[in-house]
């Protein structure tokens, strides 16, 4: 979803408010120009993806999934709404293997309500 961003315009003397889901910051649209393909997902993962509303990786994302696809660690900070969660849920869920009946990964969230949002947007993707 995309950050929304309130203009303020005077007409008179009242304000007239209205929100544009247009506006977004530099944050998230200062991309490479790459695409979800461009990092050969799993079919039915691209599906989710896209089922999600994702268009185009953002800047963290593009940063991040390629590492995490080696199966290197990340340390990565950005501001909220620039994807964060989708840039290590991502390559999370490439790596999972439905056939193997077996813990493939760990998790770990220092609150519940952190827990929660990221386990609803997990599994969104699958």
């Amino acid at each position: 979803m995309a950050p929304i961003c309130l203009h303020l315009q005077a007409i008179d003397i009242l304000p007239l408010i209205f929100v544009s889901s247009t506006c977004r910051t530099q944050d998230v649209t200062a991309t490479k120009g790459n695409e979800f393909e461009d990092y050969f997902l799993k079919r039915e993962l691209l599906m989710g993806i896209y089922e999600k509303g994702f268009e185009r990786p953002s800047p963290i994302q593009e940063e991040s999934i390629p590492i995490a696809l080696t199966g290197s660690d990340i340390l990565a900070r950005a501001k909220n709404g620039t994807g964060k969660t989708a840039a290590f849920c991502i390559p999370a869920l490439e790596k999972i293997d439905p056939e193997k009946n077996a813990i493939q990964g760990e998790l770990f969230f220092h609150t519940f309500k952190l827990e929660f949002s990221i386990w609803s947007h997990f599994f969104n993707y699958c």
